[in-house]
């Protein structure tokens, strides 16, 4: 077979898939579909169909951090000691609380819950991951600091079978699930903010009010200060403030942090709702705080809660 053949071949496939006549069929699912059950299948070209399921539950990600530094300052064989605990640490937290780990990418790892319990299971195993990554993975291994964020979003998400049937050592390589919806994607969004420090320009401004005897000041942005301008030609081009009584203004940077669990505002209230009397919900650990991220633009809920009972250990 050769380049033409080739790109004949995908090219015939691709147009029979993407036309009006190939179906796609959704199955409705509670259980954690697994890549060799029943109702996923691959594209059958033959009969132009393809089934897929849709299961709304939660979806965690946890995300080692400074990877890459730790792969230029650290030997590969201290790595390899790294992420051979990281990644089977994750696996038995995500796992006592009926979990699934669905993905493995190195540094990151994805898990998905049974729809049953699922707040209350995601949560308690976010808490979980922290109490491993903070409090052992860090203690145990002494070359640098290991910190982990977490993310959790809950949502529909349409679980798609890709790949090809190959036979012998290498067919597990050619299949996998794809995780297709805005929790998948929110959920390692949030695992990139989590547990990291972030440090942005913005404009200090000072009003003065004749009613009052001192400066009113507040931070705005660097796009909403320039938005705040407008331009005059009298004489020549000047640039003046549209709100009045602006007195000073200077540039400077600010500072946020995230602790190391983010979770979005239905995955707070799922779990309010099922589990009130949680220790972390009586004593009011989960911090609100808006945030804005391309496909969410409303309240987290963030805490650095662990289990104390990791404290103990050696």
């Amino acid at each position: 077979m050769g380049i033409k053949d080739i790109l004949l071949l995908t090219n015939n496939e691709t147009k029979t898939v993407m036309s009006n006549s190939f179906n796609v069929e959704l199955i409705a699912a509670r259980d954690i579909p697994s890549i060799d059950g029943a109702g996923l299948t691959y594209a059958d070209f033959d009969n132009k169909q393809k089934k897929t399921k849709l299961i709304e539950t939660c979806v965690l990600h946890i995300d080692l951090r400074h990877s890459t530094r730790l792969n230029f300052e650290q030997s590969p064989l201290i790595l390899a000691k790294l992420y051979s605990c990281f990644a089977r640490g994750v696996i038995k937290c995500v796992e006592f609380y009926r979990g699934e780990v669905k993905n493995i990418a190195g540094d990151r790892v994805m898990a998905i819950f049974p729809a049953d319990d699922c707040y209350k299971n995601a949560v308690n195993a976010a808490i979980l991951l922290h109490s491993f990554s903070s409090y052992i993975l860090n203690r145990h291994f002494k070359d640098a600091l290991i910190k982990c964020g977490i993310g959790i979003d809950y949502g529909k998400m349409l679980v798609v079978k890709v790949g090809t049937i190959k036979h012998g050592s290498s067919n597990p390589d050619y299949k996998s699930l794809v995780w297709l919806g805005p929790p998948a994607n929110i959920a390692s969004k949030l695992a990139d903010m989590a547990n990291k420090s972030f440090s942005r320009p913005v404009v200090n401004v000072a009003k003065w009010y004749p009613w009052r005897s001192d400066l009113d000041w507040t931070e705005k942005e660097i796009d909403e200060f320039f938005d705040g301008l407008t331009m005059t030609y009298s004489y020549e081009k000047v640039a003046q403030f549209k709100e009045p009584f602006i007195w000073s203004f200077f540039k400077s940077v600010a500072y946020k942090s995230y602790s190391a669990i983010l979770m979005t505002k239905r995955v707070y209230n799922g779990f309010k709702q099922s589990c009130p009397n949680e220790q972390s919900i009586v004593n009011r650990w989960w911090k609100p705080r808006k945030i804005n991220i391309s496909g969410y633009h409303d309240i987290i809920y963030e805490g650095s809660v662990y289990f104390t009972f990791v404290e103990k250990l050696q």
